[in-house]
């Protein structure tokens, strides 16, 4: 059984893109908050869609990664 090196650095590069999703998801939200009350509802929409590119890429990452160790081709 070997590790495929190529799918794991992939894996590696999507956790590393959906943390800094992550980072930024809930400073961009604490921004829209505080921008609602000049009903400014951007910030709040961008800071959701980091949030929820986060997790997706941050799922997708784990999956490349344990396809990468436990794959049997």
């Amino acid at each position: 059984m070997s590790t495929n090196k190529s799918l794991l650095y992939k894996g590696i590069k999507y956790e590393a893109i959906a943390l800094g999703f992550i980072i930024t998801a809930p400073v961009l939200i604490t921004i829209g908050f505080k921008a609602l009350k000049d009903d400014n509802y951007s910030w709040l929409v961008i800071g959701c869609t980091f949030a929820i590119l986060g997790i997706g890429l941050g799922f997708k990452g784990l999956q490349l990664i344990v396809n990468a160790f436990f794959d049997d081709k």
